[in-house]
Order: structure tokens, then sequence, then C-alpha cells
């Protein structure tokens, strides 16, 4: 099947799957599953006094919010992560402009383009886009946006 029939096929309100599983019919509603583990997160998040956090781990990241993308790639690196917090947004941070990858996930609210600080983009320079990166967390933190 090439990719227009698939994508003729599956538009509609069917739950978007991520990755080589795109266009497959989904065993079950993905969307509950996916707001299901996010909201998993936020239980355990408020039962250890947690109000925000930052996960740079891919199988984490993928796991509060179903955003997948070069996992072993971007587990190298410091280039993909999001910023989950307990009563307001959740935040996909990704190296790259690549929105689309994110696009109809429920559990993601808003997506940025992550200042790349490694060492592998931005060699020894790297400190004022790590500070551009710590601002964009600040004001996440200390002005928090809703849900």
């Amino acid at each position: 099947m090439n990719i227009e029939s698939a994508q003729t096929r599956y538009a509609g309100p069917v739950a978007r799957q991520q990755g080589a599983m795109e266009y497959s019919d989904p065993p079950v509603g993905l969307d509950g599953v996916r707001l299901y583990r996010l909201g998993r997160l936020r239980q355990h998040l408020q039962a250890h006094d947690v109000a925000e956090l930052l996960m740079f781990d891919q199988i984490n990241t993928r796991y509060a919010t179903d955003a997948t993308n070069m996992q072993v790639w971007c587990s190298q690196h410091e280039t993909r992560c999001v910023f989950v917090a307990l009563d307001g947004a959740v935040v996909l941070f990704d190296y790259s402009n690549l929105p689309h990858l994110a696009a109809d996930l429920p559990t993601i609210d808003e997506y940025r383009v992550l200042p790349s600080f490694y060492f592998f983009a931005k060699g020894p320079n790297g400190q004022p886009w790590a500070e551009r990166f710590a601002d964009q967390i600040s004001d996440l933190m200390f002005h928090p946006q809703g849900r």
C-alpha cells in the first residue's frame, strides 16, 4: 500500500501511532493509554512532592508523552527532553524544528526547539546555549502555564 492510500485509509478520528506502526490499526485506544501513563507519572510526582520534572532519558520521554524520534541517538546526547509540570503544561523540547513528530499527541501541550548545547553540536561553545535552555526551564518553573 502506498503512502497516499494509507493516509486516506487512516484519516479521521483514530489515534495516530508513531514510527513504523504509523499506518496500522492500533490494538487499543492509544490516546487513553497515553493519558493514563501521563496521569500515572503525575500521581507519582504528587506522592513525592515534586512540582516539575525534566527528563532527558528517551524511554521516560516516550512513557510520559508517547513521542518518539531517534531514541537511541537522542539517548547519547542532550538533544531531546520533556518538561512535565504537576499542575501545568507538558513541553517537549526537540533538537530540530519537527513539530509534526508530536502532532496530535494529547500528552504534549507545547513543542519547542531545544537550544542545542551538547558538545557534539557546539563543541566548547555550549555554555551560552545551555544558559538559554536554563532560562526557558526557569520560565516554565516560575511562570507555569495551564494545561
